[in-house]
C-alpha cells in the first residue's frame, strides 16, 4: 500500500487522471459484461424455437402472448404490427431496419466512453512523460554538472510511471471495446436473419 501511495505521489496529478480513468474504465467493462451476457436483448433464442414450431404468423403471436413482458417481446410486436400493414415490401424493410438500428445504436450505450479512454489514456501518459522530462532538464540546467543524479532519476521515474499507466488503463480497455462491439454487432446480425424468416412467414 505505501509503494502505491508513493506512485501516486512521484506521478502526480497525471496519474491520478490516470486512476481515475481507469475506475471507470474498469466500471464500464464489468457493467457490459454483465448487461450482455445476463440482460442481452439480443438474445432471440426462444423465440426462434417457437417461430420453428409455427405454420403462421397467427401461430408465432399466439406463442408470443404466453411470453412473460420484455423488451425482446415489446421488440417482436412492434416487427409483427409493421409486418401486417398492407404498405409495401420495401416500406416494410426499412421501418424493420430503422427498429434494427435504434436497438443497435441503444446497445451500443457507453462503449464510446471506453473508446475514449482508450485512446485518450496513452495521450495523457505521453503528455506525464514529456512534464518529467521537462523537470529533470530544467533541474539538470539550474544545477549544471553539480545537479543531484537522484532529482534527474526522479524526473525520468516519474515520466517512465505515467507512460506505463497510460497503458495499462488504454490497453484492457481497447480490448474490451472491440470485443463489446464485435459481440454486439453479431448479434444484430443474427436478429436481422431472424427477423428476414420472420417476414417470410406468412399467415
Amino acid at each position: 500500500m505505501e509503494n502505491f501511495y508513493d506512485y501516486i505521489e512521484k506521478g502526480g496529478i497525471i496519474f491520478s487522471i490516470l486512476l481515475v480513468l481507469s475506475a471507470i474504465g474498469l466500471t464500464l467493462i464489468t457493467y457490459k459484461f454483465i448487461e450482455i451476457n445476463f440482460f442481452n436483448d439480443f438474445d432471440l433464442q426462444s423465440f426462434e424455437e417457437d417461430l420453428s414450431k409455427s405454420k403462421t404468423l397467427n401461430d408465432f403471436k399466439g406463442l408470443i402472448d404466453l411470453k412473460p413482458s420484455s423488451e425482446r417481446k415489446i421488440f417482436l410486436i412492434e416487427t409483427l404490427n409493421i409486418i401486417e400493414t398492407n404498405s409495401s415490401k420495401t416500406w416494410k424493410d426499412q421501418e424493420i431496419e430503422t427498429l434494427i438500428h435504434k436497438k443497435y445504436l441503444k446497445s451500443q450505450k457507453f462503449l464510446p466512453t471506453l473508446e475514449i479512454i482508450a485512446q485518450v489514456s496513452p495521450l495523457i501518459g505521453l503528455l506525464g512523460t514529456v512534464i518529467g522530462m521537462i523537470d529533470s532538464f530544467n533541474e539538470l540546467e539550474l544545477g549544471g554538472s553539480l545537479v543531484d543524479p537522484s532529482i534527474l532519476a526522479g524526473g525520468i521515474w516519474t515520466a517512465l510511471l505515467t507512460t506505463a499507466m497510460g497503458l495499462i488503463v488504454a490497453i484492457p480497455t481497447l480490448i474490451s471495446h472491440y470485443f463489446f462491439d464485435k459481440k454486439l454487432t453479431n448479434s444484430t446480425q443474427s436478429l436481422s436473419v431472424f427477423l428476414t424468416k420472420l417476414m417470410n412467414r406468412t399467415n
